[in-house]
């Protein structure tokens, strides 16, 4: 299991945005993810209102396709959590993955498409995404030893600041990429 505490904004001004992560960080790879989202035909984790606080996905990376199930950690009413849990297993065969889903009454709800450039700045990962759909938006997570979550939430936003990006607060999205796509249909 991983935790995962991490801080995402939409950013209307990319290019402006990469340039200052290039000049304190590493690029570690550019690569097109596609992610399906899944649900079980018992449990629709998007009818949670007023924010899902679990998914189930497909991730095909050009190398490698991962399944992945997260669920949030003391999930509050705007959308926010302690951290997120993570679980991952790389798939060896995505075709028969998807057959035993469909068997057991699993159905694909959306599928988000991107463009995203990781980036290593210490002990913050950025992740520069290009959302088909949906837009440009860097999300800043903590990859570090942090005493918390709170503490790792702190220096996410106090990096996101250093880059010129105000109001961090008012501007974080707490909702998922799914939730949006599926919001803007």
């Amino acid at each position: 299991m991983n935790i995962e505490v991490e801080i995402k904004v939409k950013i209307n001004n990319f290019e402006e945005i990469k340039e200052k992560v290039s000049k304190i960080g590493k690029l570690i790879k550019s690569i097109k993810q596609i992610d399906d989202y899944y649900i079980p035909c018992h449990r629709d984790f998007f009818a949670r209102k007023p924010h899902p606080v679990e998914w189930l996905r497909i991730r095909t990376n050009p190398d490698k396709v991962i399944l992945e199930y997260d669920r949030s950690i003391n999930p509050k009413e705007d959308g926010d959590n302690d951290y997120v849990e993570e679980y991952e297993t790389e798939i060896l065969n995505k075709k028969e993955l998807r057959k035993t889903l469909g068997f057991l009454d699993f159905k694909k709800v959306v599928t988000i498409e991107k463009q995203r450039e990781y980036w290593m700045c210490g002990k913050i990962e950025i992740a520069l995404d290009k959302i088909k759909g949906l837009g440009d938006f860097i999300e800043a997570e903590a990859k570090g030893d942090f005493k918390s979550g709170a503490e790792a939430k702190k220096e996410c936003i106090k990096f996101l600041e250093n880059l010129g990006i105000k109001d961090i607060e008012k501007k974080h999205i707490k909702k998922g990429y799914p939730e949006l796509l599926l919001e803007n249909k």
